[in-house]
């Protein structure tokens, strides 16, 4: 009996350390039985930090029914997005979980360090700007805009205005701290994540640019496919079973 016990002792070790299996698929992550995922906090409604420091928001809600599908503890690592990218590159987290555009040029860039998952959801890029100014498309190379770093809005305004135009902010508080302050004239970000900051300043305006809808997906360590099939497998029956539309809803009513 003795002997049996210390077997499935050393069995269940082996497992915990060499893989988990979903639906068939077998994955590894960096810490067994922990799915790690870098994001960056001031994304709001996708990821934001509540009243006791904790992330949360639409794409924490969803990593924790994954989790919760792969049989797995989910666990965010928050840092700047520029970070968060580089954490998933080099492996040092299992995923980046940060509202990652996984569409268009900047994408295929990215594919170069890591493996999307299936998108779901879109957004487009939006202009904020303080009430009473008139900034629109047409103008917005006249205007000294705010992005934040690493982002698909820092690379198309960039490309169309220049880098003089473009001031590269570590997150998008820092962004709208200088907005308010009038140290740039407007921030280009996602439309999503503007209506958020709206509501906390509604001395802001937004209005919607016309560059082209971007998907959001999540970032996952380029040398596990195995991870990146199992994530994929619990993602599309969220999806499915329409609980990520729920669970946008939910937070944009907020």
């Amino acid at each position: 009996m003795k002997k049996l016990i210390a077997l499935l002792a050393v069995l269940a070790l082996s497992l915990s350390l060499v893989s988990a299996v979903a639906e068939g698929t077998s994955f590894t992550t960096i810490e067994p039985g922990k799915l790690t995922y870098a994001t960056s906090p001031d994304f709001p409604p996708f990821e934001s930090r509540d009243d006791d420091d904790n992330v949360i928001g639409i794409e924490p809600d969803i990593m924790a029914l994954i989790g919760e599908k792969l049989g797995l503890t989910v666990e965010a690592v928050p840092m700047d997005f520029t970070s968060a990218l580089l954490s998933a590159q080099l492996g040092k987290t299992d995923l980046v979980v940060s509202g990652v555009t996984a569409t268009g040029e900047k994408a295929e860039e990215r594919k170069i360090w890591f493996d999307f998952t299936d998108i779901y959801t879109s957004i487009q890029q939006a202009i904020v700007f303080k009430s009473g100014k008139d900034i629109t498309m047409d103008n917005l190379g006249q205007q000294t805009i705010g992005v934040q770093a690493g982002t698909t809005g820092q690379d198309l305004t960039e490309d169309d205005f220049g880098e003089d135009h473009v001031v590269a902010y570590d997150t998008y508080s820092l962004a709208f701290q200088a907005l308010l302050n009038d140290q740039v004239d407007c921030i280009v970000l996602d439309d999503a994540v503007g209506k958020a900051y709206l509501a906390l300043h509604p001395e802001l305006t937004m209005v919607q640019t016309t560059y082209d809808v971007e998907g959001y997906a999540f970032g996952v360590y380029k040398q596990d496919t195995g991870l990146l099939e199992a994530i994929n497998g619990a993602l599309k029956e969220l999806m499915e079973e329409g609980v990520v539309d729920e669970i946008i809803a939910k937070w944009m009513a907020e």
